[in-house]
């Protein structure tokens, strides 16, 4: 079983169900996924990004959006005469400081990164828990071929080497999920795994206050079925 977000909210409409996540408004959420897995396309819908955009995005919401195809849109009129694999770990550095940098404005961030390298997800879990921002995992699990498609569709393949190597670690890291988000992320406090169809549900990805603290005598726990970590105090 995966630990969940803060709270999870199903919304009705014409077009079908619908899901709502919720996290804390300090946050990290880290979109994993293979290269092709949906990421691009969840934030498309999501946060109206074209994939063209060279610069960290500031949704209207006060969120950062911090994708890793913007670092290396940034880097291209410069680098472009090179090939790609010579300066891609230019791109790799650009993008982790552009994390950083967003974390720093203490506004909540989703980070667009497949997540297959361990090392990464370490440091990341590290300084997290340095500036006490809580890390939320959310990860598109799709077939290699289903993300192949997609690399095709969007108009940027990787190498047939490359994707084997994302594919090994991606394995490694759904087995490691199964002991929970802290295998994954040290430090992580929820981990939600989605198939290629309930990625295409998701309505939104909301962050929020937490509660403040109610004192007195009596006091009663409301949970929600659908989440098993959190739960919220409220006065009877």
């Amino acid at each position: 079983m995966h630990t969940l977000p803060t709270a999870t909210e199903r919304n009705e409409s014409p077009g079908g169900t619908t899901e709502i996540l919720r996290y804390p408004a300090r946050s990290l959420v880290l979109l994993g996924g293979i290269p092709g897995a949906g990421k691009s396309t969840l934030l498309s819908r999501l946060y109206g990004l074209t994939g063209t955009e060279d610069h960290t995005v500031h949704a209207p919401d006060g969120v950062r959006v911090v994708d890793s195809q913007a670092s290396r849109n940034r880097l291209t009129p410069w680098l472009r005469p090179l090939p790609y694999p010579a300066w891609r770990w230019v791109v790799h550095v650009l993008h982790y400081l552009r994390v950083v940098a967003a974390l720093r404005t203490g506004a909540p961030v989703i980070v667009h990164d497949t997540a297959t390298r361990r090392l990464v997800r370490v440091l990341l879990g590290a300084y997290c828990r340095l500036k006490r921002v809580e890390v939320h995992l959310l990860l598109i699990d799709v077939e290699p071929a289903t993300a192949r498609v997609g690399q095709l569709v969007r108009g940027r393949m990787v190498t047939a080497r490359s994707f084997r190597t994302h594919e090994r670690r991606w394995r490694r890291l759904l087995a490691a999920s199964g002991r929970g988000p802290a295998a994954v992320v040290p430090g992580a406090a929820s981990l939600l795994l989605l198939d290629r169809v309930r990625a295409g549900r998701l309505g939104g990805i909301r962050f929020h206050a937490r509660p403040a603290p109610v004192h007195g005598p009596a006091m009663r726990v409301l949970t929600c079925p659908a989440v098993y970590s959190a739960a919220m105090l409220a006065p009877l």
